[in-house]
């Protein structure tokens, strides 16, 4: 920020060299550590079967929506949703269950660890509360829509704020710590529960698809060469001798300026056309997903 006050760079290649300084920085130094910690703090994902879009809505169950990036808050709802006393009250209140879904980056981190769905990315948040069928959608940080607390005044949704750096203006705040996490989501998932008989109609559309999510660097190794003697060699060859043109990384969320997730989908058939391996994290792998089992089956028929 300073570099760009006035007097101080006024040379736009010295401006974009340190950007990119930057987002190196943040990726590499922050991004990546934060990846190894939520590793060792929750399970190194590894490859495993999903289901995305707005289907994974249930008519007859609970449904509770996570929504953010911040893992400890998702890790712990989902925790609390499978506590067996929840569960029966779930059922006094006219419930069959507990459905826990998710909406943005902390809805990849929930599936590719527990398999459980994910409901749309950014910009389905709103048309998710749309549906009627949403009792309680907590937010942690970032993507998070400035109209989603007037779209949950108009439906039973009961909207809360878990981070102390992200309240809303007329939204419950219900701060989450470390050390009391799992106490306070089980408060959470109570009101979710008791908010059920407030429900309205419902429209939920029929559309999932099922997905393959969960590639770590680590499963990635393994099968690449086996645990002890892992190596890059059978990507490298094929990079090498042309069969693979390149690696290339889609990341990011869906833009309303477009058609929903056509940018992210274009760029990602357009690369995979021309033998370009695509890995994809963010709402581009929602994006991705929601997609991905149609063009398996046309192409199985």
């Amino acid at each position: 920020m300073h570099r760009t006050h006035m007097g101080v760079d006024q040379d736009y290649k010295n401006i974009l060299m340190h950007a990119s300084r930057t987002s190196l920085a943040d990726g590499w130094g922050g991004s990546m550590l934060a990846t190894e910690l939520q590793d060792v703090l929750f399970g190194t994902p590894y490859p495993g079967r999903g289901e995305v879009n707005m289907g994974v809505l249930k008519k007859d169950e609970i449904n509770i929506i996570v929504h953010g990036h911040e893992p400890i808050l998702s890790e712990m709802i989902v925790a609390a949703s499978q506590d067996e006393d929840l569960i029966v009250r779930a059922k006094e209140n006219g419930a069959k269950g507990i459905n826990v879904a998710g909406i943005c980056c902390t809805a990849n981190e929930l599936l590719m660890r527990h398999g459980i769905p994910i409901a749309g990315n950014f910009l389905s948040q709103e048309l998710a509360i749309a549906t009627g069928a949403i009792e309680f959608m907590a937010v942690d940080v970032q993507c998070i829509m400035q109209g989603l607390a007037n779209i949950a005044k108009c439906f039973h949704t009961k909207l809360v704020t878990t981070a102390d750096k992200a309240t809303i203006l007329g939204v419950e705040h219900v701060q989450l710590e470390e050390k009391t996490a799992l106490k306070t989501a089980r408060e959470l998932v109570k009101i979710a529960i008791d908010n059920y008989k407030n429900r309205d109609e419902v429209d939920i559309p029929d559309e999932k698809e099922k997905v393959v999510v969960g590639f770590s660097h680590e499963s990635i190794n393994y099968m690449l060469g086996g645990r002890f003697s892992a190596s890059y060699r059978p990507l490298n060859d094929n990079i090498i001798n042309g069969r693979i043109r390149g690696v290339v990384g889609i990341v990011g969320c869906s833009n309303p300026k477009v058609p929903q997730d056509f940018t992210h989908i274009t760029l990602a058939k357009e690369l995979i056309k021309h033998d370009v391996l695509v890995l994809t994290t963010g709402c581009a792998t929602i994006a991705c997903g929601k997609l991905s089992w149609q063009i398996l089956k046309r192409r199985w028929n």
